[in-house]
């Protein structure tokens, strides 16, 4: 069982001042008594409601942490941390969920929703995806399939820019989002191709995600381009070149309010487009 380890504080310096205070009481909330304070929390937008839609859909009490909650003079409670995931579980016809009870002013509720949403640890895409695919879920499997089938691996673990090797690919996010939308086999043979250049053989660079991500997008707008295509068209790249082309086209009007990135897919695409319609003749 060497894949679990256990709670090791040990060694570790101890905070100067711990500070003493009530543990918050434990319950199952019905969803009733709760209230939003539109003081500090976040309007229910669009965006909002597309969340709360996704989480009702794929509603398991095996995912919901409990919410925190602190009293109000009235008997109700202010909901401080759980909104989307309280509405998704009234959504799909919940009347209570679990959910802690801390004692606290209006002013200190506000700190608490602040320090919950601002100093919380961000689960990295990675990390996510690692997950996932111990757990057997079918998007994370279908990545690793689709970029493995390429010669390449899907890494699961972060590495700093000194330590990673050619046909790594981090760019998990764009990954899943590309062989979600259905383009599995042109990342695949997107890949490969890269593999099989010199340019994705030699050089690190080409599979970073400010590279590798505009590379795959460029390929997914021209679908019927061959791999011997791709191959050569990779070889004939001059990133240094290109980048300093859509860093000027974004000093024009009308692109100076558009990402490099986005900038830099463009022209990718763009040249891919000329190259596969040349036959890919080297001009």
């Amino acid at each position: 069982m060497t894949h679990y380890r256990a709670i090791d504080v040990s060694g570790r310096t101890m905070p100067e001042e711990i500070p003493i205070e009530d543990r918050p009481e434990l319950v199952w909330i019905p969803i009733a008594r709760l209230v939003i304070d539109d003081r500090y929390q976040r309007p229910l937008l669009e965006g909002n409601w597309e969340i709360i839609l996704r989480i009702a859909t794929n509603f398991t009490w095996k995912r919901f942490s409990p919410v925190m909650t602190a009293p109000l003079d009235d008997g109700r409670l202010a909901l401080i941390d759980g909104q989307h995931r309280t509405h998704a579980a009234a959504l799909v016809g919940h009347t209570a969920v679990p959910g802690a009870i801390n004692d606290l002013a209006p002013a200190e509720q506000a700190a608490a929703f602040a320090g919950i949403n601002g100093d919380m640890t961000r689960v990295h895409p990675i990390q996510v995806y690692k997950a996932a695919l111990a757990a057997g879920e079918t998007w994370a499997v279908e990545c690793d399939r689709v970029v493995r089938a390429a010669g390449c691996e899907l890494m699961t673990v972060q590495a700093s820019s000194d330590r990673r090797q050619v046909r790594q690919v981090y760019s998990v996010s764009a990954i899943r989002q590309m062989v979600e939308a259905g383009h599995g086999e042109i990342v695949t043979r997107t890949l490969t191709a890269l593999s099989r250049s010199c340019f994705g053989a030699n050089f690190t660079e080409a599979w970073t995600n400010e590279t590798l991500k505009p590379l795959l997008s460029a390929a997914i707008a021209v679908p019927d381009v061959r791999l011997s295509t791709l191959v050569g068209f990779f070889d004939s790249l001059d990133l240094v070149t290109t980048n300093a082309n859509a860093a000027r086209i974004r000093t024009q009007p009308g692109y100076s309010q558009r990402s490099h990135m986005a900038v830099f897919t463009q022209l990718l695409t763009a040249m891919l487009q000329r190259w596969h319609r040349e036959g890919g003749i080297p001009r």
